[in-house]
C-alpha cells in the first residue's frame, strides 16, 4: 500500500490550498449578511468542512452557531477544539458560525431593550436574524441540514436560553456556559417547567450548562445549581436530555472554552462509538459479516441517538478500509472506498485508493474505468494546481 501513500500525500497538497492550513479540517472565513432585522451589515465567522467543496447535493451538514466569536483568545481554542474533535470522530463534521458581539450591541441584542418606538426588542431581532436570515442561507447555499446548535456565553448563554424556550421544535443542542436566566421573559421556574413538559420537544433535544466555582461564577454558579436540583426532582421526556455541570475553579472566561469540549463529546457520543466498537469490541468484530452494511447500520443508530442524518467522516472511510486492506479483504476495502464516494464524489483521493487496490486485484477493466474518471475530474478540479494536475496525468498514464 505504499504507492497509495505516496499519491495521498502529492494530492492532499490540492487540498491544502483551500484552507491555507490555520485549522486542519475546517476553513476560516467571513460571511457578510446585511440584515433587515438587525438592520446593519454583521461580518460572521464561517468554518466550512473539510468535506465540503468535495460533497454531494445529498450531503449535508449540521449547523454550529457560537456566540461572542469577538473573543481573540478563546474564539481560536474553541474552533481548535472542534478541528481536532472532528479529526478523532468524536463528533461529526459541521458548518460553524461566529456571530460577534461589541459593547454597543451586545446587551440590547440579548434582552428585552427596545430602541425608540421599536415594536421588537433587540433579542427578538436577534431571533429574527437567526432563523430567518442566517440559518435559511446556511442551508441553502452551504449545505447545512436541519440540526441546529447554539454555543453561548454569560450574556449570550442567556440568549441560548431564551431561544432554546422560544424554539425548541428547531434547535437540537443548546449549550449555555456560565448563564442565568432572571431576565425577562425567563425566569428559573420558567424555564424548569419548560424544559419539564415534554410536549415543547417533538424532536431530540439536548441542553447542556455548566457554571466554574471561582467567585466572579458564585451567581451564575448559584442559578444552574438550583435549576439542577429542581430538574432531578422530574421526570422528563425520552427526547430530552438535561445535563449540568460544574468545571472546577474556573473563571468567567475559562468557562468559555474549557468546558466545551466535554459536552461535545457527550453529546455526540454515539457517532464516536463507532469506530471505537470496531477495533475495540472483539466479540462485535468477530460477528460481524457484512462489514458494509454494519458500518451503514451504526451510522444510522447513531444518527438516531443523536436526532440527525449523519455523513461517515474521512476518518470512518480510510481507517475501515485501511483494516480490510491489511486483511487482504480488498473487495471490501474497495466498497468503503466506493461509499466515500457516494457523500464525497470530488474527494479524489479516495479515486486513487480505488485504482491502487484495483491493481491487486489485477482488474484491468475496473483500473481504466476508475481512471477515466480521475483524469476528467482533476482536470476539471478547481483546487489542483496545473503542476499538481499533471502529476496526476503522469501517474495515470503509468502503466
Amino acid at each position: 500500500m505504499k504507492v497509495i501513500l505516496i499519491y495521498i500525500f502529492t494530492l492532499l497538497i490540492g487540498l491544502g490550498n483551500i484552507f491555507g492550513q490555520e485549522y486542519s479540517l475546517y476553513s476560516n472565513d467571513k460571511l457578510s449578511i446585511e440584515s433587515e432585522y438587525l438592520q446593519e451589515t454583521i461580518d460572521l465567522n464561517l468554518h466550512l468542512p473539510e468535506t465540503q467543496a468535495f460533497s454531494a447535493n445529498t450531503t449535508k451538514y449540521p449547523i454550529t452557531i457560537i456566540f461572542d466569536s469577538q473573543h481573540e483568545r478563546t474564539y481560536p481554542l474553541i474552533i481548535n477544539s472542534i478541528d481536532l474533535l472532528t479529526s478523532e470522530t468524536q463528533i461529526p463534521e459541521s458548518i460553524i458560525i461566529g456571530v460577534p458581539f461589541n459593547f454597543q450591541n451586545r446587551l440590547y441584542l440579548t434582552s428585552s431593550q427596545k430602541r425608540g418606538n421599536d415594536s421588537l426588542s433587540g433579542i427578538e431581532r436577534m431571533e429574527l436574524f437567526l432563523f430567518n436570515e442566517l440559518i435559511p442561507q446556511l442551508q441553502n447555499k452551504y449545505k447545512g441540514n436541519g440540526y441546529i446548535s447554539f454555543i453561548g456565553h454569560s450574556r449570550t448563554a442567556f440568549l441560548v436560553n431564551y431561544l432554546a424556550f422560544k424554539r425548541p421544535d428547531q434547535i437540537n443542542l443548546a449549550v449555555s456556559l456560565s448563564g442565568f436566566f432572571n431576565d425577562a421573559p425567563l425566569s428559573l421556574n420558567t424555564f424548569h417547567n419548560f424544559l419539564a413538559d415534554g410536549s415543547n420537544f417533538p424532536y431530540k433535544f439536548s441542553y447542556y450548562y455548566t457554571a466554574g466555582t471561582s467567585l466572579e461564577e458564585s451567581t451564575y454558579l448559584v442559578q444552574y445549581r438550583n435549576l439542577d436540583s429542581l430538574m432531578r426532582k422530574k421526570s422528563i421526556s425520552e427526547n430530552v436530555k438535561v445535563l449540568f455541570s460544574i468545571t472546577p475553579n474556573a473563571n468567567h472566561i475559562t468557562n468559555y472554552w474549557v468546558s466545551l469540549p466535554p459536552i461535545l463529546i457527550d453529546a455526540f457520543s454515539s457517532y464516536n462509538s463507532i469506530l471505537d466498537s470496531w477495533f475495540h469490541d472483539e466479540s462485535k468484530a468477530e460477528s460481524i459479516d457484512n462489514p458494509l452494511q454494519q458500518f451503514e447500520m451504526d451510522l444510522e443508530q447513531a444518527g438516531k441517538s443523536i436526532g440527525v442524518n449523519l455523513n461517515p467522516n474521512l476518518t470512518h472511510i480510510f481507517s475501515l478500509a485501511s483494516h480490510y486492506a491489511n486483511k487482504e479483504d480488498y473487495l471490501t476495502a474497495i466498497k468503503f472506498f466506493e461509499l466515500g464516494l457516494d457523500y464525497f464524489p470530488e474527494y479524489l483521493e479516495l479515486y486513487v485508493e480505488i485504482i491502487e487496490l484495483y491493481k491487486v486485484l489485477h482488474n484491468t477493466e475496473k483500473i481504466s474505468s476508475y481512471k477515466g474518471v480521475l483524469r476528467e475530474k482533476s482536470m476539471n478540479s478547481l483546487y489542483l494546481t496545473e503542476a499538481e494536475k499533471q502529476e496526476v496525468i503522469e501517474y495515470l498514464d503509468k502503466k
